[in-house]
């Protein structure tokens, strides 16, 4: 029997640790799932689940930590038996709602204590069957007990399983409910898996309690530092997770189809990490890190094309991750002190998590925890010698005078930080011409050299102190130009070539003791004098943006030839960071950026003549993340001139006033107040509610000391209901508006519990007899427009679409109206006819395409991210494109 026990142990043992894995990694999305509707879609909601998540494992794993110090396994088998049976009188899964309604002052710490009351007994209860069946396996006799870890990555890869589950099957086959009673029958299955265990593992040691810990080999205790260092290798990854997930779900979509992909990877990179011959790997991961380093640098230049932005972060992600569980890995101890081991990886993972979660939204106005871990998983590198140490040091002083010149750009045009940057370059070539370095140069090279860059030096002077002489300004068809006058713009491209061709054959000489402070000569020279090129051949299109993308260039060829110096690669990612946050705040100043709960919130201000040629106008810009949410001209006469999405000419503009229209004074439902340029939609006699989630943006947009003056302008006695919509209005009397219009986002994440068809049902229900419902459906990255038809049809309730083209007007730099896709209901037909909608519009019905329509207990994610990827969303709002319907015309008014 013991010999069966054994043989059988490594089987059973394997698929318990994978199934109860995959069970607690589906409960995180899923219970995500459930809470992100109370607190908004906000994409912190995933984050702050993570932590607490990683705080329910610490307590499992120091539950696990002090079982299996008991010397008889029986006892341990028994008492973890009662421990599951006690958990499973939580279940099923659900919200609890012992703590009242969401908080919109403190809502992290009702998260926290909502998830703990719903879900926190059988999380922890199934988190501590990692580690204590590892202990249990390692004395069961076998050849393979002593190096149990093996059992890990069978582990983590049932948590890969699970995760991947939930996107791709659970949640657009199941509805929420289906998905808590899926969940407690796999506790029960899971439960009876760990009592085989259990059995097996008793059966393999003979009958003995605790002979077989004799067998364990004993190691000595592990140091402080050790123990430091398991908590910081496990912390950085932890912290970058959640970073990255940040980042995704902000611009993408609050919603556990995007959660699941970084914590999916984070997992792959523990399975490889812990698997059997896992060093064989070692050197392909130390080369593969950087040059995934630069495509993350790179992909943030990738707005355009989502998915190549989001392959260049996940892949910088994953290669970062992978470093420090390699570093952990190899730092683990013997099997006597595994489940001390798992202690300290767990507390490293919630200090991490809880840094990134909790301190970073308090101390800091943006999400520089991102960038902060990426440089920290760099430190786990192990440290080599250079292979080409000189050019090396080149460009690391090479990408610190980009970044210098991106510091200038915040107050220079792009010209004039050129030639600021070449007039410092141009004196680090004369004094690396100079330097003793190049004494084994030929002394004709080593003149003409020193001639040359000094000949650059003075021209490069010349040009600084005369630069309102050598540059000027023409406007062409008003338009605004900057030329070189002749014959400046060869005398500068001359020298700064010549002296170029010197620089770049001193960075590729031998390197020598003393010619430190010359490579860092050469390394500032060699891009200030390709900038001082392209000044004079590329002209207006060496903007302040392509000055962005050269600077991360030069970074992003530091980080590859410093791959072998880890304080080094790390303090480079920090630099490139460093340009890309400068380059956010590109084409206008920033006057206010905050960091709350809901999100990263900015005011930009742009400046730009007057039209009619008098002074300057300025123009202000709400940004939440990527994407604006209003904007607002200030100054006499124009400050209350809707703009952006608002614009009365873009289909929600047409939409809104259109229904405020149908009587003499209208009631307006503002669910989500962006900068609040609805409010000039409205004419004095109509009355304002406004619902919305975040202070801070009630803070910025209604109140004196706020940024925009949209609604104490036009609206000054509008109502604000603090909260989430669905919850505060449902508290409104039925039929008390005219216009309700939904236009809640965060950046470009959709609160996809807005939009089932519970809630368009509540909304109708607040509707007077010649109300409608106004969507905002526009949405880089998901098919709302279809979803949303869906849902009309479901509902049985009357619909028009459009989607407007971008507004312009003569003498403004930016479209003052954005294209717009919008989606009018109403529950009658004669409430739409009603409409005094423009007749030159291209409204019409959108066929509700096939499929189950969104509600509240069924959100299809996949299917709105797939039908947007594959153009089918793009077909049916635009159904006269050639590709989708070769022949007909564009109809007019589009």
């Amino acid at each position: 029997m013991q010999a069966i026990a054994r043989r059988a142990a490594a089987p059973i043992f394997a698929l318990t640790l994978f199934s109860s894995a995959a069970l607690i990694f589906v409960l995180q999305p899923l219970v995500g799932r459930m809470v992100t509707p109370l607190l908004g879609g906000s994409p912190a909601v995933w984050n702050i689940s993570m932590a607490f998540f990683q705080g329910a494992l610490l307590a499992g794993y120091l539950y696990a930590h002090l079982l299996a110090r008991l010397r008889d396994l029986r006892a341990q088998a028994l008492i973890h038996a009662l421990v599951l049976l006690g958990a499973w009188f939580a279940l099923p899964v659900s919200v609890s709602h012992a703590l009242g309604p969401p908080s919109s002052d403190h809502p992290a710490l009702w998260l926290v204590g909502v998830l703990a009351l719903s879900v926190g007994a059988p999380f922890a209860a199934a988190a501590a069957t990692a580690p204590l069946l590892q202990a249990w396996y390692a004395r069961s006799g076998r050849a393979d007990a002593r190096d149990p870890y093996y059992l890990y990555a069978a582990s983590n890869l049932g948590s890969f399983i699970g995760l991947l589950a939930y996107p791709a099957l659970i949640e657009p086959l199941l509805g929420a409910q289906a998905q808590s009673l899926a969940w407690s029958t796999g506790y029960v299955v899971a439960a009876a898996l760990i009592a085989l265990a259990a059995a097996t593992a008793i059966a393999a040691t003979g009958g003995s309690a605790s002979a077989p810990i004799a067998a364990i080999a004993r190691s000595e205790p592990p140091s402080w530092r050790r123990r430091g260092y398991w908590l910081a290798a496990a912390a950085v990854p932890s912290a970058l997770v959640l970073g990255v997930t940040l980042h995704i779900s902000t611009d993408v979509a609050a919603a556990p189809l995007l959660w699941v992909v970084p914590l999916a990877l984070y997992l792959v990179t523990f399975v490889i990490a812990f698997a059997r011959k896992s060093d064989n790997i070692d050197a392909a991961s130390w080369l593969l890190h950087p040059v995934a380093l630069v495509l993350l640098v790179v992909s943030y230049f990738s707005a355009g094309n989502w998915a190549a932005s989001l392959a260049g972060v996940l892949s910088g992600f994953f290669f970062s991750a992978l470093v420090c569980h390699l570093a952990l890995s190899r730092a683990r101890p013997g099997a006597d002190r595994l489940t001390e081991f798992y202690l300290f990886v767990s507390l490293g993972g919630v200090l991490g998590g809880a840094f990134a979660a909790f301190l970073a939204p308090v101390i800091f106005n943006n999400v520089y925890e991102y960038p902060l871990a990426l440089a920290a998983a760099c430190l786990f590198r192990p440290r080599q010698a250079a292979s080409m140490p000189r050019l090396a040091d080149c460009a690391v002083a090479g990408a610190l005078a980009m970044a210098g010149l991106a510091l200038a750009l915040m107050r220079l045009a792009p010209h004039e930080a050129v030639l600021a940057a070449g007039a410092i370059g141009a004196a680090a070539a004369v004094m690396a011409a100079g330097w003793g370095a190049e004494a084994d140069r030929p002394a004709a090279m080593r003149y003409a050299f020193l001639g040359i860059a000094a000949l650059n030096a003075a021209v490069i002077m010349a040009v600084v102190f005369n630069i309102d002489g050598v540059f000027q300004t023409i406007t062409v068809d008003d338009a605004t130009h900057t030329i070189v006058r002749q014959p400046w713009g060869p005398a500068i491209a001359v020298c700064a070539f010549l002296t170029l061709s010197f620089v770049v054959q001193g960075a590729l000489l031998p390197r020598r003791s003393d010619s430190l402070v010359a490579d860092a000569a050469l390394g500032v020279a060699i891009p200030t004098l390709m900038l001082l090129i392209a000044l004079v051949t590329a002209g207006e299109r060496l903007d302040q943006h392509a000055l962005s993308v050269t600077g991360l260039g030069f970074c992003a060829i530091a980080i590859f030839l410093n791959r072998t110096r880890p304080v080094l690669l790390g303090a480079l990612v920090l630099v490139a960071f460093f340009i890309i946050f400068l380059d956010d705040g590109r084409g206008g100043r920033i006057i206010t950026q905050e960091r709350s709960f809901f999100g990263v919130l900015r005011t930009k201000v742009l400046d730009y003549p007057s039209p009619e040629g008098e002074g300057r106008i300025e123009m202000r810009f709400l940004t939440h993340g990527t994407t604006t949410h209003g904007a607002q001209l200030r100054g006499p006469g124009v400050s209350r001139t809707p703009l952006t999405y608002y614009h009365p000419r873009t289909a929600l503009g047409e939409a809104v006033l259109a229904g405020l229209s149908t009587g003499d004074t209208s009631n307006l439902a503002l669910i989500g107040l962006g900068a609040g340029s609805t409010a000039c939609l409205m004419s004095a006699g109509d009355r304002l509610t406004i619902f919305e989630i975040d202070p801070a943006v009630v803070r910025l947009s209604t109140t004196p000391e706020g940024d925009f003056t949209f609604v104490p302008e036009c609206q000054p006695d509008a109502r604000i209901e603090l909260g989430d919509a669905r919850l505060r209005i449902a508290e409104e009397a039925n039929g008390a508006f005219d216009v309700i219009l939904v236009d809640a986002f965060s950046s470009d994440a959709i609160p996809a519990h807005l939009l089932t068809r519970e809630a368009i049902a509540l909304y109708l229900s607040k509707t007077s007899d010649r109300g409608v419902v106004v969507l905002h459906l526009s949405n880089r990255n998901l098919a709302l427009a279809s979803e949303a038809a869906r849902v009309a049809h479901a509902l049985g309730v009357a619909s028009l679409f459009r989607v407007s083209d971008p507004v312009y007007e003569p003498g403004n730099p930016v479209a003052v109206g954005f294209a717009a896709s919008v989606m009018v209901l109403a529950r009658s037909p004669e409430a739409l006819l009603r409409l005094p909608l423009p007749a030159t519009s291209n409204w019409r019905v959108l066929a509700a395409p096939p499929g189950r329509p969104w509600t509240d207990d069924y959100i299809n994610l996949p299917r709105a991210l797939w039908e947007t990827i594959s153009g089918v969303e793009e077909c049916r709002v635009y159904p006269y494109v050639e590709r989708c319907t070769p022949g007909p015309s564009r109809p007019a008014g589009g």
